[in-house]
């Protein structure tokens, strides 16, 4: 655990830099003008939408396949072809997306024909940032590269935003200093990656011929595309359904609330990624014992983590929004963090359930599921739009049903597959404090000063899950400190 710890924490370091950066970016900048931070937005999550159709799975081939490759020194070629195979699926794509509109001309009438040069961009150059990520997290590197994939759109967003609305840029314009920013990501992370390994300019696909490798190469990214598409659909298609049944003040006012809760989930990003490869070991050598012991420790630890963070911003939230222009309107979505905060806690607790299903013999389960799952939020969020007519509410209700419902099924494979499963009766515990610190933040009494509740409830929240944690011994300070803090 003491690389997947280490990196785990710089990685998480990173996030929550990145996070803050859009904190202050939504307390101080995009409340000025939340029609342009939605359209920032809604360009972003839909190029999210488009994504696994680019790249169709292909970057997590050279994560399951790596230990084959590198055997034959041939771990380079696979990753070449996936930069050459993405680049010819996106143009195929283009045709494709030509066609449909001579086909079905009312597509020019949507806001994503609009936006679709800017979208069409970030999709691209989005899957080859993710593509280098993910080779470069075989190496057990996943710092640098989360600079480059997660905190340089944020920086983007934050510039354009600037740009617009300080600096008086069109919207055109403004948008494509947002674009240009993933161009400068996907030169950072190239870069990055030749300096770890360097980049031969031998070009041989070869190995594509050799034991029929070609076929089971895209048979596996065929899946893993349909996981893919699955979960980023339940993860992001309620931007773009908000964005074009309701409004892009809509979007921002959904945002604001998701994009506060969704920083519970930072420390997670760090772990999976740099425990995918150790997982995919323990498949190939059939360890249940070490699988089963990472799988407890992870969930339980990330859900604590999440859970501290989520009860620490429940208790503030009205007070933050009090605080910020608009906030009267961004209170609307309020509802949507405690939604959106217990799926999310839940998918927390689930630890890396996909993880260990998309890297065993059973990855067509995995992937073949989430194609449900993707139905499942298309229509529970169209029911709730069109039907209950619940707005911004709906759609939350819509994706945390589908992301929850997604989540038990895949923790009942794994226990009949492979006899593990994430939880305990410290989970239990965990619950019951987060109940009481809501319960004490709602009654907390309020000063007329907006900005001293700010501060002093989280505060009596923290101290309650410090308190908590003392008399339940729930996590023992020594696993998670540093050691020279006790020597």
């Amino acid at each position: 655990m003491s690389v997947v710890a280490r990196q785990s924490i710089k990685y998480s370091i990173v996030g929550y830099f990145s996070t803050l950066v859009g904190i202050v970016s939504t307390v101080f900048l995009y409340p000025e003008d939340l029609d342009f931070a939605g359209k920032l937005q809604f360009v972003f999550q839909t190029a999210m939408l488009i994504l696994p159709v680019v790249a169709l799975g292909i970057m997590h081939a050279n994560v399951r396949f790596f230990p084959r490759m590198s055997q034959n020194d041939t771990q380079q070629d696979l990753f070449k072809f996936s930069v050459v195979f993405i680049l010819g699926n996106f143009l195929l794509g283009l045709v494709l997306l030509s066609i449909a509109v001579l086909i079905f001309p009312r597509i020019t009438a949507t806001d994503f024909w609009d936006f679709s040069p800017f979208i069409l961009s970030v999709a691209l150059l989005l899957s080859l940032i993710q593509l280098a990520s993910k080779y470069i997290s075989i190496k057990k590197r996943i710092v640098v590269p989360n600079i480059f994939e997660n905190l340089f759109p944020k920086l983007g967003m934050v510039a354009a935003f600037v740009f617009f609305f300080y600096e008086k840029m069109t919207e055109t314009n403004a948008i494509w200093i947002f674009v240009v920013f993933f161009v400068v990501a996907i030169i950072g992370m190239f870069f990055y990656l030749n300096r770890l390994e360097k980049i031969t300019k031998k070009v041989d696909f070869k190995f594509l011929k050799q034991d029929n490798f070609g076929k089971e190469l895209m048979t596996y990214s065929l899946y893993t595309f349909l996981g893919s598409m699955g979960s980023v659909i339940a993860l992001n298609i309620d931007t773009y359904m908000i964005g074009e049944m309701l409004t892009f003040q809509e979007v921002s006012i959904y945002n604001t609330s998701l994009n506060l809760v969704r920083m519970i989930t930072v420390p997670a990003l760090g772990v999976y990624t740099i425990s995918a490869p150790i997982i995919a070991g323990y498949i190939a050598e059939n360890n249940m014992v070490d699988l089963k012991a990472l799988h407890h420790k992870t969930s339980l630890y990330l859900f604590i983590i999440g859970v501290v963070l989520f009860g620490l911003v429940a208790v503030g939230i009205e007070d933050l929004f009090a605080l910020m222009t608009n906030g009267d309107k961004l209170m609307r979505g309020i509802p949507v963090l405690y939604i959106m905060g217990f799926a999310l806690l839940f998918d927390l607790a689930t630890g890396f359930n996909g993880y260990i299903i998309s890297n065993s013999k059973y990855f067509k389960f995995n992937n073949t599921t989430t194609v449900a799952l993707a139905f499942l939020t298309i229509t529970t969020n169209l029911i709730f739009l069109f039907w209950f007519k619940m707005g911004i509410v709906g759609v939350s209700i819509a994706t945390a049903t589908s992301l929850t419902t997604y989540n038990l099924i895949k923790i009942y494979f794994n226990y009949k597959k492979f006899g593990v499963h994430p939880f305990s009766w410290k989970f239990v515990q965990v619950i019951g404090v987060l109940l009481v610190v809501l319960a004490v933040g709602y009654f907390l009494p309020n000063t007329s000063y907006k900005f001293i509740n700010l501060c002093y409830k989280p505060m009596v929240a923290f101290v309650i899950f410090a308190s908590a944690n003392y008399g339940f011994k729930i996590i023992p300070l020594k696993d998670v400190l540093p050691k020279s803090l006790f020597k």
